[in-house]
């Protein structure tokens, strides 16, 4: 192992790191008394995108880099002591806000090259103190850089969003490793598929002379654990937003201490049979020993120069978030459609009159998207549109009773109700519109990603409002 970046170079690239990866930096080269005892980091982790990794202090901690050659236990046992100065000092813990939790000793050289009683002192100091060496500084640039990436590959599409880190719900084996996944999402203009990207991280929460050990490789059994993960992850998005779109599915796993020959190059064999991935519309899974990624000794300095640029993470939600994602989606189609009226390439059918924007109301509690009428003599119409995001499921009730509502109105001869979706529509729901026949009611169902448009063309009123939407929706 080479020992060429120097200290000072290695320390600022370590706080580059540590603050991409969600640690707000309190203070930096600093003395804990005045003008003795100096620390060179003081960090907290605070992050809404990253989960904070598990082989870490809790709180408050210190943080010291070297480089070159290390023996005993020297700067540890110094490590301690300042944190066991600082928490004694009343003034410092207020000046910065709390007591520090535990440190971090940062090294630039693999794990074997750690003195054993360095590692053994670390992990008996109270606080406890902990070891990253050069795979592990790696391991987690990589998923700031993942990250980085996911954020410009949804982005290119106009459905697009990035999840926030989330653990794995079913860990395996917690005292050895600890998995998080991020989970990218986006529309294929060009294949019309929706495009799902799993980043998995396996961490091992062992210290640097263990980590990395073969002992500790994932075996089949391992990746069999994260491949269930995902596929609950695909039932869920399947059955609760984009039940009906075909899928291709792209799974990668990055584990700090790699995996055993028969788990990496195996897995494009396995992996496709052993779960029905069909039953969920996946025409492609892509999974191999090229979106596997084991961490030993590797050229990372490049690739940590590279991961913090590029990146805007304004498509990165909370699972929570994904229907105001879905509602965003359907009022920019809408829109579109508003500004097709306005322009006139949306006119009634009858007599080719222009409608009239009107202001926004409620029908049963749900707010329209859009409302516009012409009440040209002898046919008065109007046009409606829903958020299918908004409305109460099963949906198919929701629009008959919507019906119901509307009819009482006597004033329009035909109405014009258009459902947005921003996540398809279900076989259902595709079944009831085709059957939807009410006289003087034409129901669309449009698909804002596609802009496809399903009515019930055996009607009068359903071919007439695919005729006025042809300039909006591809039919």
């Amino acid at each position: 192992m080479s020992f060429e970046i120097k200290e000072e170079n290695f320390a600022l690239m370590t706080k580059e790191l540590l603050t991409n990866l969600g640690f707000k930096v309190v203070k930096e080269q600093h003395h804990v008394e005045h003008g003795e005892n100096k620390i060179g980091l003081c960090v907290k982790f605070d992050s809404k995108i990253f989960l904070q990794p598990r082989y870490a202090p809790s709180e408050l901690m210190f943080v010291e880099c070297r480089s070159g050659k290390i023996e005993g236990s020297k700067e540890i046992a110094e490590l301690d002591q300042l944190i066991n100065t600082a928490n004694k000092n009343e003034s410092y813990a207020e000046r910065i806000g709390g007591e520090i939790s535990g440190g971090i000793f940062v090294y630039n050289g693999g794990g074997e090259f750690i003195p054993q009683e360095m590692v053994d002192l670390a992990a008996a100091s109270k606080p406890r103190n902990f070891c990253w060496d050069i795979h592990r500084i790696f391991f987690y640039t990589m998923k700031v850089f993942s990250h980085s990436i996911l954020e410009n590959w949804v982005s290119e599409s106009k459905l697009g969003f990035v999840l926030t880190e989330q653990e794995i719900s079913k860990q395996f084996e917690p005292k050895n490793y600890n998995t998080t996944r991020f989970i990218g999402v986006r529309y294929s203009e060009l294949s019309e598929n929706l495009e799902i990207y799993f980043s998995y991280f396996c961490d091992c929460v062992k210290d640097p002379k263990e980590a990395t050990l073969g002992i500790n490789s994932l075996h089949k059994e391992h990746v069999e654990k994260i491949l269930d993960d995902a596929y609950e992850n695909l039932q869920y998005i399947t059955k609760k937003f984009y039940p009906r779109s075909k899928k291709n599915v792209t799974i990668e796993i990055h584990s700090l201490s790699g995996f055993t020959e028969d788990a990496e190059n195996g897995a494009k064999l396995y992996a496709p049979h052993y779960k029905n991935w069909k039953e969920m519309n996946i025409e492609e899974l892509k999974i191999d020993e090229h979106t596997l990624f084991k961490y030993s000794v590797i050229p990372w300095e490049a690739v940590m120069d590279y991961a913090f640029t590029k990146r805007t993470r304004k498509h990165t939600h909370q699972p929570k978030e994904i229907p105001e994602n879905l509602l965003r989606i359907e009022k920019n189609f809408a829109d579109e459609i508003r500004e097709g009226v306005k322009t006139e390439e949306i006119k009634e059918q009858f007599t080719n009159k222009k409608f009239t924007l009107q202001e926004e109301k409620s029908y049963l509690g749900y707010r329209t998207m859009l409302l516009a009428h012409s009440t040209k003599i002898p046919i008065k119409q109007r046009l409606i549109l829903f958020s299918a995001s908004s409305l109460k499921s099963p949906r198919r009730d929701t629009v008959d009773a919507l019906v119901s509502e509307l009819k009482k109105d006597t004033q329009y001869n035909y109405t014009w109700i258009g459902i947005l979706s921003g996540a398809g529509f279900s076989l259902r729901n595709l079944e009831y519109i085709q059957n939807f026949n009410y006289p003087g009611f034409g129901l669309g169902l449009i698909d804002s990603i596609t802009k496809r448009l399903h009515v019930n063309r055996k009607t009068e009123e359903g071919r007439y409002m695919e005729k006025m939407l042809l300039s909006e929706c591809i039919t």
